[in-house]
C-alpha cells in the first residue's frame, strides 16, 4: 500500500483535488466571489489546523466536499478557541459569539457579524437558509460542548464524561457534514456516532502534551485515582506506569468505537464511505501509541509519522472505498 508509485499517485491526486476544491463554489451564483473566498478559507483552515481531516475530505466528491469543509472548519474553529488563550473569560466570550451565530443560523438569520466571518458564511451556505431540525440541534450541541469544556477545570471526571464530550463534538460534526450534504441514512448516522467518539477520544489523547502545558487534562480523574496517579502528574507529563495504564484504558475505549464503525462498513453505501476516511489516521495513531507502550507524552507519536505515508494510506482506502 505504501509503494513509491502509490505515494506519487496519492501526492498528485491530493494536490489536484486541493486546487479543485479551493476554487469550487457552492453558491447558486457563479459570481459570488465572497462565498467562494469563504469556502477557500475553510479549506485553508482545515489544512493548517487539522491536516489529516483535510486529506480525508479531499477525497469526497466535488458535490459534497465544499459543505463538508465548511462543517469541518466550523468544528476546528470552535475546538481551537479554548487552547488559544489562557483566559477562560476570553474563550467563553468567543464561544458565546459562536453560540449566537448558530442560533441565528438555526432561525434562518445571518447577522452582519456572521456574514463577515468566512466560516460562518460558508456554514450558512452549507446548511441552507432553512436548516433541518437535526442540523440545528447538532450545531448547538457542538458549541455547547465547547463552552462546557472551556468552563471545566481539574480534568474530566470519568470515561463516560470523556465519551460524551467526544460524541457531542466529533460525532455531531460528522453527522452535521452528512446532513449538510443531504445524506439521510440511518446506518451512516450510526457509523458517525461510533467513529466520532473514536476520533474525539483519540484527538484528546494525542493532544496530551499540549493540554498539559495549558494545565488541562483529559485522562479521567477516576481512572487516574484508581491507578494511584493524579491530574497534577499529567501536568508534569510524567510517563509513569499508572498514566500509561490509564492511557491504555482510554485508547481501548476509542478502539472499541473504531471497530464498531468499521464493522458496519458493508451497510454504508459505497459512495458515502469517503465521509468516514478519518478512521484511517485514527487507527494509525492508536497503533503507534500501542507500539510506544501508551506513552501519550511521546511527541514522535503525536506528530503522526511521515505525512506522505498517511496520505498514501488515505488515498488507498479511498480508492478501495473502505475506511
Amino acid at each position: 500500500m505504501t509503494t513509491p508509485a502509490l505515494v506519487r499517485r496519492g501526492t498528485i491526486a491530493v494536490r489536484t483535488h486541493a486546487r479543485a476544491f479551493a476554487t469550487a463554489s457552492s453558491s447558486s451564483s457563479s459570481d459570488d466571489d465572497d462565498l467562494r473566498a469563504a469556502f477557500r478559507h475553510c479549506v485553508a483552515l482545515a489544512r493548517a489546523r487539522d491536516y489529516e481531516t483535510y486529506l480525508c475530505t479531499l477525497h469526497l466528491s466535488r458535490t459534497h466536499a465544499p459543505a463538508a469543509f465548511a462543517v469541518r472548519a466550523f468544528n476546528v474553529e470552535t475546538a481551537s478557541i479554548a487552547g488559544a488563550t489562557t483566559e477562560s473569560a476570553t474563550a467563553l466570550a468567543r464561544l458565546a459569539w459562536w453560540r449566537d451565530v448558530v442560533d441565528g443560523l438555526a432561525r434562518g438569520e445571518a447577522s452582519v457579524e456572521a456574514k463577515g466571518h468566512p466560516v460562518a458564511r460558508a456554514l450558512r451556505a452549507a446548511i441552507g437558509v432553512t436548516p433541518s431540525a437535526h442540523a440545528r440541534v447538532l450545531m448547538r450541541r457542538i458549541v455547547d460542548a465547547r463552552i462546557a469544556d472551556a468552563r471545566q477545570s481539574g480534568g474530566v471526571e470519568d470515561a463516560e464524561a470523556l465519551e460524551r464530550y467526544a460524541a457531542d463534538t466529533h460525532s455531531s460534526a460528522l453527522a452535521l457534514a452528512l446532513d449538510a450534504c443531504g445524506v439521510k441514512d440511518t446506518d451512516c448516522d450510526h457509523v458517525a456516532s461510533h467513529l466520532g467518539r473514536a476520533i474525539g477520544i483519540t484527538a484528546l489523547l494525542r493532544g496530551s502534551s499540549a493540554h498539559a502545558k495549558q494545565r488541562r487534562c483529559y485522562l479521567p480523574r477516576e481512572a487516574l485515582a484508581r491507578r494511584g496517579a493524579s491530574v497534577e502528574s499529567t501536568y508534569r507529563m510524567e510517563s509513569s506506569d499508572a498514566i500509561r495504564d490509564v492511557a491504555h484504558e482510554v485508547a481501548s475505549l476509542a478502539k472499541s468505537h473504531l471497530d464498531s464503525a468499521r464493522a458496519m462498513m458493508d451497510r454504508v453505501p459505497t459512495p458515502l464511505r469517503g465521509f468516514f476516511l478519518q478512521a484511517t489516521p485514527t487507527s494509525r495513531y492508536l497503533d503507534a501509541l500501542e507500539a510506544r507502550d501508551f506513552d501519550v507524552f511521546d511527541e514522535s507519536v503525536a506528530k503522526g509519522g511521515a505525512p506522505v505515508i498517511l496520505q498514501a494510506r488515505i488515498a488507498w482506502n479511498a480508492y478501495r472505498c473502505t475506511y
